[in-house]
């Protein structure tokens, strides 16, 4: 196999696998301090930005909004069959059926929160990062071009989702706050991870190309 179309998979694959996981993970609020709270998927959420400028950098805006979308069936596929699980009639020896329908069902608005905003988001970052590379300021910094993409794109993705998804349970301003706060911490602490990944991809294709020639 071709070793661009094998680094791709990779990093289509993980993306995917991170947006299953914060399927699952967005129904979860948990403690800041001074009051706020934040979704659970705010780790592997934002780990998929990180992908996708890393694909947009490496591969072009087409590839990327294939991935985007390939993202939405994900995510829309798993959440079908994580409420099929659910319906479900349990068995007479497992008595975990209300614990399981608690973690893996959520409400229609959080659904469609969450994949709202990330339509938004996602299309946005990938926007934004490639304008910014075409520029004299982003050619000089892929992490400064990935770090201020993610900046705007995560607050258009807490606003949507959590207007959307916590409107009338009295959090939504509370968890706009924190989340997007926390947001902004791991952004910049991720935002490194962007060239990093870049530096990788590039090195692992060179090496496998190599390889193959080798082979050949």
């Amino acid at each position: 196999m071709d070793a661009r179309i094998s680094y791709f998979l990779f990093l289509l694959t993980l993306h995917s696998s991170l947006l299953i996981t914060s399927t699952i993970a967005g129904s979860k609020l948990f403690a800041l301090p001074f009051g706020l709270d934040a979704s659970a998927t705010v780790f592997s959420y934002l780990l998929t930005f990180i992908i996708l400028d890393t694909i947009a950098e490496l591969f072009g805006r087409e590839y990327s909004r294939r991935v985007i979308n390939l993202g939405l069936v994900s995510m829309a596929l798993s959440a079908a069959y994580f409420e099929f699980a659910a319906y479900l009639p349990a068995a007479s020896g497992w008595h975990h059926q209300q614990d399981f329908e608690t973690v893996v069902s959520s409400s229609v608005r959080i659904w469609i929160g969450g994949w709202i905003a990330y339509m938004v988001s996602q299309h946005f970052d990938l926007s934004f990062f490639l304008l910014l590379r075409k520029t004299a300021f982003g050619r000089r910094s892929v992490v400064l071009s990935a770090w201020l993409s993610l900046m705007l794109a995560q607050l258009l993705d807490t606003v949507i989702f959590v207007s959307i998804a916590f409107y009338g349970t009295g959090v939504v301003l509370p968890t706009i706050v924190g989340q997007y706060m926390i947001k902004l911490l791991f952004s910049t602490v991720a935002a490194p991870l962007v060239k990093l990944s870049i530096a990788m991809g590039r090195d692992w294709i060179e090496a496998r190309s190599g390889k193959l020639v080798e082979k050949d």
